[in-house]
């Protein structure tokens, strides 16, 4: 790797761990999500600093190139985040149509006795 690619990937890992930082300190993000994008950022500084891990992580798992061992970890890592996701997503679709549907059986319940007063009151 020449030493132009390698400053360049320390700069933009560096600027994507901080752009992580600073969008987390700005929304209130479930300590699960904030462990991941740290550790998400703190890895990619580290692989850009430090290629050498890289390259063992590379021999050792088989790829012929480092580059396709991170490219590999990280679409790996980022369908993993997906999937997550996906399954918080449906949980609380399931929980607020729960919620709809009881909101609109309180709202039913609530018009039935408001008319049924009113015809009490009618009668008297």
């Amino acid at each position: 790797m020449t030493s132009w690619l390698r400053i360049l990937l320390v700069i933009m890992s560096i600027f994507t761990f901080t752009y992580i930082i600073a969008n987390i300190r700005k929304s209130k993000v479930k300590l699960e999500s904030l462990v991941f994008w740290i550790v998400f950022g703190l890895m990619l500084v580290l692989l850009s600093i430090f290629p050498q891990i890289a390259n063992f992580a590379a021999s050792l798992s088989g790829f012929y190139a480092p580059i396709n061992f991170i490219l590999v970890t990280i679409i790996f890592l980022l369908i993993y985040k997906v999937f997550t996701l996906t399954m918080h997503l449906s949980q609380v679709q399931q929980k607020l149509e729960e919620l709809i549907q009881h909101i609109a059986l309180k709202e039913i319940k609530d018009d039935y006795l408001k008319s049924k007063e009113n015809k009490e009151e009618e009668h008297e």
